[in-house]
């Protein structure tokens, strides 16, 4: 019966994710940019009623309040925030220009902060919930040919874990999968 809002939803882990989680009697809000493919997730689940779809793209912070509210008002709660959506990089660090550190680090470390910091007022206010931060075994330790992935990775652990510490005893926890 819990609610769980996934962004990266429309494929991979984030799919897998929601479709357990319905499996399980949870209701999702499925986040991603690709409309027709959280659609396809949804109605795969079994429970399309216990789905929404919500469509955003994470960086987008002026919208991240608006999105907040929509999902909450799913079912007048979020209780766990999987922050999934993510990207990747496969290049040299010589070869790769400025602007993909740049992209990666807004998707992959900026985008789950800002949106992890607009849902945890509503989290500590109800005294519980879980935020998710899909990481990768590139958030603890260096790996040839993806020097930005892991700079985003490794900020959003020391993110997490700092959160974790800080909003320990108020009913919030603070959970990095890092596969």
């Amino acid at each position: 019966g819990k609610t769980a809002w996934i962004t990266g939803a429309s494929s991979g882990i984030g799919e897998a994710l929601a479709k357990a989680f319905v499996a399980d009697g949870g209701n999702c809000v499925l986040s991603g940019r690709n409309v027709e493919e959280l659609d396809r997730v949804a109605r795969e689940s079994g429970a399309v009623d216990r789905c929404m779809v919500l469509p955003f793209e994470t960086t987008d912070y002026g919208s991240i309040a608006t999105m907040v509210e929509r999902a909450i008002g799913f079912t007048g709660n979020v209780d766990i925030l999987i922050n999934n959506a993510g990207i990747s990089q496969r290049s040299l660090a010589k070869d790769t220009e400025f602007a993909v550190y740049q992209k990666i680090v807004d998707v992959d470390l900026l985008a789950p902060i800002a949106l992890t910091q607009a849902l945890l007022p509503h989290l500590l206010a109800r005294g519980s919930g879980q935020l998710v931060m899909i990481s990768s075994v590139a958030g603890k330790a260096g790996v040839p040919l993806r020097t930005a992935y892991c700079a985003a990775k490794h900020g959003l652990v020391g993110y997490s874990d700092a959160l974790r510490t800080e909003i320990a005893g108020q009913g919030g926890k603070v959970l990095v999968v890092a596969p």
